[in-house]
C-alpha cells in the first residue's frame, strides 16, 4: 500500500472516527442523556482530541476542508493531495452517522417521534437566526479563531508551543471553543465536511426511511457551511502567518 493511500485512509476514518462518536452525542442531547450545548462541545472536544492522537502520524488527522487548504498554502502540504483530502473528508463524516443510527435505533426515532423532530434532519448543521448571512458571519470568524488555535497549536517555533502529548487536547479546547461560541447561532460547524457528509447521507437516510427530506437541500443554508467555514478558515491562516506571526522576535522565527 503507497503511502498517499494509507494517508488517505487515514483521513476518512479519522473523519468517521470523530463523526461516529463526537456527533453522537446529538444523540445523546435528543434522549436527554446531554444536558445542552456547553457538556456535547466538551465531549466533542474530548472525541476530537483522541482522534488526533490515533490519526495525526497517519493522515495528520485535518477532517476539515479548511485545514487542508491552508496546510497546503502556509504549511507546504503536498497541493496534489487537496482533493483526495477532501473526499476522504466528506465521505468519512457522512459514513460516520451511519453507526450512531444503527447503535441507538428505535430509541433516537421514537424520542424524535415524541418531539416531533424529523431524524433525517439531526447531524448537518442548520442556523437559528432569521439571516442567513449572520450565520455566515459567525461560521467565518469562529473558523478563523479555530485556524489560528490549530496553527499556534502545532507550530513548533512559537515559545507556548505544547508539548506533542498536550496538542491535541489544545485543538480540542480550540474546537469546544467555536462549538459553544457559534452552536447556538450557526451550529458552530467550522468545517465544511463535517456538514456536507452527515447532510448527503441524511438524505439517503430518509429517502429509504421514508422521512420528509425537502429541507435538507433547500435554501442556500448547505453552500454558507461550504463557503463560510472554508474561507473563515483561509483568513484566520493568513492572519496567523502573514500578520501575527510576523510580529514575533526574529529569535522566534
Amino acid at each position: 500500500m503507497s503511502k498517499n493511500l494509507k494517508a488517505y485512509l487515514g483521513e476518512f476514518f479519522a473523519a468517521f472516527f470523530i463523526c461516529a462518536f463526537g456527533l453522537g452525542f446529538i444523540a445523546d442531547l435528543v434522549l436527554g442523556h446531554c444536558s445542552g450545548l456547553f457538556e456535547l462541545s466538551i465531549w466533542f472536544a474530548f472525541v476530537f482530541a483522541i482522534g488526533e492522537v490515533i490519526f495525526s502520524g497517519i493522515s495528520g488527522c485535518h477532517v476539515t476542508p479548511g485545514v487542508t487548504i491552508c496546510c497546503a498554502l502556509f504549511l507546504g502540504f503536498d497541493k496534489k493531495k487537496i482533493l483526495p483530502y477532501i473526499i476522504a473528508q466528506i465521505l468519512g463524516w457522512g459514513l460516520g452517522i451511519v453507526p450512531i443510527y444503527l447503535v441507538f435505533g428505535s430509541a433516537l426515532t421514537d424520542q424524535c417521534a415524541a418531539l416531533g423532530i424529523n431524524p433525517a434532519n439531526l447531524f448537518y448543521c442548520s442556523t437559528t437566526s432569521a439571516s442567513l448571512l449572520r450565520g455566515g458571519i459567525v461560521e467565518f470568524f469562529i473558523s478563523a479563531f479555530m485556524m489560528m488555535g490549530i496553527f499556534a497549536a502545532v507550530d513548533p517555533r512559537l515559545a507556548a508551543h505544547p508539548s506533542a502529548a498536550a496538542k491535541p487536547f489544545v485543538i480540542g479546547a480550540v474546537i469546544a471553543v467555536c462549538v459553544n461560541l457559534g452552536g447556538g447561532i450557526s451550529g458552530g460547524c467550522i468545517n465544511a465536511a463535517r456538514d456536507l457528509g452527515p447532510r448527503l447521507m441524511s438524505l439517503v437516510y430518509g429517502l429509504v426511511m421514508g422521512y420528509d427530506v425537502s429541507g435538507i437541500f433547500a435554501g442556500g443554508q448547505w453552500l454558507m457551511y461550504i463557503i463560510a467555514p472554508t474561507c473563515g478558515a483561509l483568513f484566520g491562516g493568513f492572519l496567523f502567518y502573514k500578520v501575527f506571526f510576523k510580529l514575533l522576535p526574529a529569535k522566534a522565527e
